[in-house]
């Protein structure tokens, strides 16, 4: 599964977990005193923290697929642009080779220079 749809499926789902843990929090723990008024607050504060990451994420996701396939698209057309290319089917010379190579194994040596 694309990490878009991860994003898009699991985030109202952490959101509302995280808008839930805060006003549990803020109703439970000692020392902080929430009236249930302001618990709407907090849970919606815990939801717009979750929320406005994923979906910055999911704008720049979003920008970079549609780079990715801007991409692809130019690739395709200046593929498209090239025209096809006969290939050449040259001999096989290696038996010339072998030829060049036995020719050379009968000659004879160079004779050494005398007096010098």
């Amino acid at each position: 599964m694309p990490p878009n749809r991860i994003v898009a499926l699991l985030t109202p789902v952490i959101a509302i977990a995280a808008g839930a843990a805060a006003t549990w929090l803020a109703d439970n723990v000692p020392g902080m005193d929430v009236s249930a008024g302001e618990l709407q607050a907090v849970f919606v504060a815990a939801l717009a923290a979750v929320l406005a990451p994923a979906a910055q994420w999911l704008h720049g996701y979003q920008k970079y697929e549609s780079h990715q396939q801007e991409l692809e698209r130019r690739a395709l057309a200046s593929d498209a642009r090239v025209p096809a290319v006969d290939l050449v089917e040259y001999e096989d010379d290696e038996d010339d080779y072998d030829d060049d190579y036995e020719s050379a194994l009968d000659e004879a040596e160079p004779a050494a220079a005398v007096g010098a």
